[in-house]
């Protein structure tokens, strides 16, 4: 069974990466809220490592986890990370906060997929191997 927890160390990176990535600028100026969290799960999919997932939060469950989106890293797959390469798996897992403002002002909340623009940017700014263990 899966064991989720709160991670504050996360949500200070994350703070840190809002407030100073200018491609994250949309979630500063935002309403939402994002909750940071460890799994002691190793994930995969489709034959690769999963190492960190962003999730929005359904209506129905807001009443148990008051947040917008949650971001959850599955240490297994992360153990070796370095610093610099955890900050690094959450600013490309911030990337897929999704937040669009209808015309009455409301937020509307959605995760975004994986495209060719996020990709590029982690190659450009940190290379293609930046989550490979030294």
């Amino acid at each position: 069974m899966e064991n989720r927890w709160i991670n504050e160390e996360y949500a200070a990176i994350g703070a840190e990466l809002i407030e100073t990535e200018p491609e994250l600028a949309y979630i500063r100026d935002s309403a939402a809220k994002i909750v940071y969290l460890s799994s002691d799960s190793r994930k995969k999919g489709k034959g690769t490592v999963i190492n960190a997932q962003c999730e929005k939060i359904q209506d129905k469950y807001k009443w148990g986890l008051p947040c917008d989106f949650t971001i959850t890293v599955f240490e297994p797959n992360v153990e070796m990370f370095t610093p610099e390469q955890l900050r690094i798996l959450i600013f490309h897992e911030l990337l897929h906060v999704g937040i669009t403002v209808n015309e009455d002002g409301t937020e509307v909340y959605t995760t975004k997929p994986h495209d060719l623009e996020d990709f590029k940017l982690i190659i450009d700014r940190f290379g293609t191997e930046w989550d490979r263990v030294k």
